[in-house]
């Protein structure tokens, strides 16, 4: 019923990733609408509260389109869905993509959640950069992290130094490898992402407790 609505444009469609992989990739008539801000963007795009609209965002692990529906039902829309496992089960399908914006994609280094406590002990200069949301970092963060989100990575890229070593930090390890890239296109060369994300600085941190 969904993808219905979707390839017979009956229903919006919003993608709820930030900016970058919404413009990297998506669903041909998508709008980019990042979670985050969905509050304050979904009325000023769809004033009508009747307007079929289908959230989806990258795979059945992605939690992003189950909360923006349930704010979009705060906010009193009443047509609204779900696209299941999001864009993945879309291309696997074999439904088209679109691509706006195109990162191109570059070697990028993993490191463990050891050698980050490795290298934050030697206290080398590095940036830690936290693309997560900010009540995520808030709730949770490496000392001395600054949190840049994904959706306004584009924005606050001036932020981030050229100069000193820069590690990238997610939630699991999904969503840095596409904010290296970006990164490393823009001039900022040493880059490394750390694998599995916040996500595995908490097993670990469990394990050893």
């Amino acid at each position: 019923m969904v993808v219905s609505l979707i390839k017979e444009k009956t229903a919006s469609v919003v993608d709820t990733m930030s900016y970058l992989e919404c413009m990297d990739h998506r669903i041909p008539g998508s709008q980019c609408i990042a979670l985050e801000e969905l509050d304050k963007k979904l009325p000023a795009f769809f004033p009508k509260k009747s307007q079929p609209i289908v959230f989806y965002c990258e795979s059945d692990r992605c939690p992003r389109a189950g909360l923006a529906y349930e704010k979009a039902k705060l906010l009193g829309y009443e047509s609204i869905f779900i696209l299941e496992d999001g864009l993945v089960a879309w291309k696997k399908a074999g439904y088209e993509v679109e691509s706006f914006q195109r990162i191109k994609r570059a070697p990028v280094t993993s490191i463990k959640f050891e050698k980050l406590q490795t290298l934050l002990k030697d206290k080398k200069g590095l940036f830690i950069l936290d693309i997560r949301s900010e009540d995520a970092f808030t709730t949770n963060h490496i000392d001395g992290a600054t949190n840049i989100p994904l959706y306004t990575l584009h924005k606050r890229l001036k932020e981030i130094p050229k100069n000193v070593p820069v590690i990238v930090i997610d939630e699991n390890g999904k969503r840095s490898f596409l904010a290296c890239c970006y990164l490393i296109n823009n001039g900022v060369k040493d880059v490394t992402r750390l694998f599995g994300g916040m996500e595995s600085m908490v097993r670990q941190k469990k394990n050893k407790g």
